[in-house]
């Protein structure tokens, strides 16, 4: 069972390794679960995450996305990648050989 994304960042933070704030890290977890969950299941690729995340903040935040994203602090898929791999380390998703943080940087793509 994954672990919780509330206790993850709790140990995170304790271990000063919470380079997130806990919204981001929560809208990333939900991203996830939703994105395998419209591919049922299926692997979900760097890319296709990171255009996930393009679509969906667009539609949550709007005008509001750049304030958002300075408070967050993601602004690429490198530091979406930084999220995944932080949330994969803390067990809350399910990395797959692929998910590194290169995989994400490589792209190079702007949220």
């Amino acid at each position: 069972m994954a672990t919780d994304w509330k206790t993850a960042y709790a140990e995170m933070h304790a271990k000063s390794e919470a380079m997130f704030p806990p919204a981001a890290l929560h809208y990333v977890v939900e991203l996830c679960r939703q994105a395998s969950q419209r591919r049922e299941g299926r692997v979900v690729t760097p890319e296709e995450l990171t255009e996930d995340f393009r679509k969906q903040f667009r539609r949550d935040f709007g005008s509001m996305g750049n304030e958002v994203r300075n408070d967050w602090g993601i602004h690429s898929s490198a530091d979406l990648g930084k999220a995944v791999i932080l949330l994969g380390k803390y067990g809350c998703l399910t990395l797959e050989p692929t998910d590194t943080e290169d995989a994400f940087t490589s792209l190079g793509t702007p949220l």
